[in-house]
């Protein structure tokens, strides 16, 4: 839990400019994030710590960052300072045009690389990453889980999207398998990211740090069946419930990278049948993985997904309903 004394609070932040969805891979955001692209006086931003997480996630192997030439783990670090400054950058040309914004990122995402490796070495002590936003003095205070400002991370209504484990684990495998990514699948990058760890600890840091900003949590099989819970939500974090749009064109991607991660949502004119959790038994699920991927990786699996239904659980009873 984080430090409740003389910490950053949602009155010291600047006004509220926007909605931070914070959300997981293969959560089914994408389908989320096409749902709300109509929202009038919106700006979408997305992915913009992607790049360098992605790429320190795929360096996990090389072992504790401590170690490192100095060189190396500074054009990591500094990889992730330019893309937050970019991120910045955006937030201030929407502020410009009038606009607030609507910023999609996987909370791990929001991990600098000293926090990505310290999950996977917990006993290294690499130096730590200092991210701050442009004109903040040196001596603000950091309590957040995450490598981003207090001040930032007060400054956005954030909205997590969760979906049950055991549909978002076995498809961020089968994704990971795709020659176009090229990341084992079963390696570090899977320890390090099939948690809903991450996700849980920043929630419950705004539900300590927030003030009147509160969290608010849509599961993804609410997204897809029930219309009155999305407009809820809509109401709850001041986004226009009658600009939510359930059909949409297909769109083509040339990025293969992004065409694999975003295959179902850019195929379809709308939400898909047969995609929600109902029904779902984990021990009948492993005994599918084990013959998709193998008895030791299906084994492998159920363990990281049985491993996360209590933060899922957890998140899930505190999520945006529609009755």
């Amino acid at each position: 839990m984080a430090r409740t004394v003389d910490t950053a609070r949602a009155s010291d932040a600047p006004a509220v400019r926007g909605v931070y969805l914070l959300t997981h891979p293969r959560s089914a955001s994408n389908l989320f994030q096409t749902m709300m692209e109509k929202q009038p006086g919106y700006e979408k931003l997305g992915y913009k710590l992607f790049q360098a997480s992605f790429a320190a996630l795929g360096q996990l192997d090389k072992g504790r960052l401590s170690k490192w030439p100095e060189e190396e783990r500074k054009a990591l670090y500094d990889n992730f300072q330019t893309c937050f400054e970019k991120l910045e950058d955006e937030l201030e040309d929407a502020k410009k045009n009038g606009n607030q914004v609507f910023v999609k990122e996987h909370a791990i995402f929001l991990a600098g690389p000293d926090k990505l490796f310290a999950s996977l070495y917990p006993d290294d002590d690499p130096p730590a990453m200092v991210v701050r936003q442009r004109h903040e003095p040196p001596e603000s205070v950091h309590t957040n889980p995450t490598s981003l400002p207090d001040s930032f991370m007060l400054s956005l209504q954030p909205i997590f999207q969760i979906r049950h484990p055991a549909l978002m684990f076995p498809s961020m495998i089968r994704a990971m398998r795709d020659p176009d990514i090229r990341t084992p699948p079963f390696g570090s990058s899977a320890k390090v990211t099939l948690t809903l760890g991450h996700s849980r600890a920043l929630y419950d840091w705004y539900l300590a740090h927030g003030g009147e900003l509160t969290p608010r949590i849509i599961d993804a099989d609410d997204i897809m069946n029930d219309r009155a819970a999305v407009r809820r939500l809509c109401i709850e974090t001041g986004l226009d419930p009658d600009a939510v749009q359930y059909e949409w064109e297909e769109k083509h991607l040339e990025d293969p990278i992004q065409a694999r991660f975003l295959s179902t949502i850019s195929k379809s004119k709308g939400i898909l049948p047969g995609l929600g959790s109902k029904g779902l038994n984990i021990e009948t699920e492993k005994e599918k993985w084990k013959k998709e991927f193998g008895d030791k990786d299906g084994e492998t699996l159920a363990g990281y997904v049985s491993d996360a239904m209590d933060d899922y659980n957890y998140m899930l009873s505190r999520r945006t309903r529609g009755e």
